[in-house]
């Protein structure tokens, strides 16, 4: 009998114990404020150009100029405890269980965020307010915002627009994601103050996309000796960059069985870069008039459609010079496999 009253007191400290923490937890639900349903937020929407992308620094002029507009799209109501979301409108399908859930990863957050992101391209609901991110007076160093205001507590899908820096050589993407409003640290990570925050700072993270153009190798031939046969020209074509670094190094020919003029095509150089082409090789027997040496800058495709530069152009004027020996030859061009080799690109093919 003892021990059967031992076991029964064990049990009830075990249970004492549990509902103790259960209490302990709900206290601590309890003692947060409880939001203000009526109360209007704002979302301010910025991004830190020092580390906007890979940390550096580097692309800090371009979002010194740039304008990124943002979107905003009410997806859920909150309750009074700022917990609890009910999907509503063109959203009503959405699952935002993780959302509720302590100790949620980012992960799931960006899980959500492109599901409500898919919801958002079909269903084309209106959005609630936008605002345009960009440097202006009072930002802090190194920073650029703007604000969306008049938002009532719920949850929100905010959609940055993809944007082009001001030469179009980078594309700079951004993720869309969802944000509660009003916030608090608390709610958030499970520490510090649960505090509710109707006024709210969100980050933007951009992805740049570097952007390729092309270049334009023409070349005259004003006679040819048609005794000697086919004869090719060689280019060498390096890119660098606006500190002088070397980014491009190729080298592409030309085969000419006639006068005449034609132009070669070189495609996907990085956009951005200055490349100076030099005739290395004029063919055995051929002079080049005027400079063996021309430059151009690269301007992206889209650069290109939208008018801010045109495509890369270099021309070269060649003639007979005398002489007997022909300058035939073809260009060999190699590509890595992935695995370590090299395949081997036919010109004669």
């Amino acid at each position: 009998m003892e021990t059967r009253r031992r076991g029964k007191r064990g049990i009830v400290r075990i249970l004492a114990a549990f509902l103790l923490l259960s209490c302990l937890g709900l206290l601590k639900t309890q003692a947060a404020r409880r939001i203000e349903l009526d109360r209007e937020c704002s979302l301010t929407v910025s991004v830190e150009i020092s580390s906007a992308v890979g940390g550096n620094g580097a692309y800090l002029e371009d979002f010194n100029q740039m304008e990124i507009p943002v979107s905003v799209y009410r997806v859920a109501d909150v309750d009074v405890t700022g917990q609890n979301f009910t999907p509503e409108g063109a959203f009503a399908g959405l699952d935002l269980d993780k959302a509720t859930e302590a100790g949620s990863l980012a992960v799931d957050w960006e899980t959500m965020s492109a599901q409500a992101e898919a919801i958002r391209e079909r269903e084309q609901p209106d959005e609630v307010g936008s605002t345009v991110v960009k440097r202006s007076e009072g930002d802090g160093p190194g920073m650029a915002g703007g604000t969306v205001g008049g938002l009532t507590p719920g949850m929100y899908l905010v959609v940055p627009e993809a944007v082009y820096n001001p030469d179009y050589s980078i594309h700079y993407e951004f993720a869309p994601y969802l944000t509660a409003l009003p916030s608090s640290d608390y709610t958030l990570t499970g520490e510090g103050s649960d505090e509710w925050v109707y006024d709210t700072t969100i980050g933007l993270k951009p992805d740049a996309v570097p952007q390729f153009g092309r270049l334009n190798i023409t070349k005259d031939l004003a006679d040819y000796n048609e005794t000697l046969g086919p004869v090719t020209f060689v280019f060498e074509i390096i890119g660098r960059d606006g500190m002088g670094t070397v980014k491009y190094s190729e080298v592409e020919s030309l085969t000419f069985s006639a006068a005449g003029i034609q132009t070669l095509t070189v495609e996907k150089i990085p956009a951005g870069l200055t490349v100076t082409v030099r005739e290395v090789y004029s063919g055995a027997s051929y002079e080049i008039e005027g400079s063996g040496e021309d430059t151009a800058l690269v301007w992206s495709e889209e650069g290109v459609a939208a008018g801010v530069g045109p495509e890369a152009q270099v021309s070269f004027r060649n003639r007979y010079g005398g002489g007997n020996r022909g300058g035939y030859g073809v260009t060999n061009h190699f590509a890595s496999d992935g695995a370590g080799g090299w395949i081997w690109n036919n010109p004669t093919d």
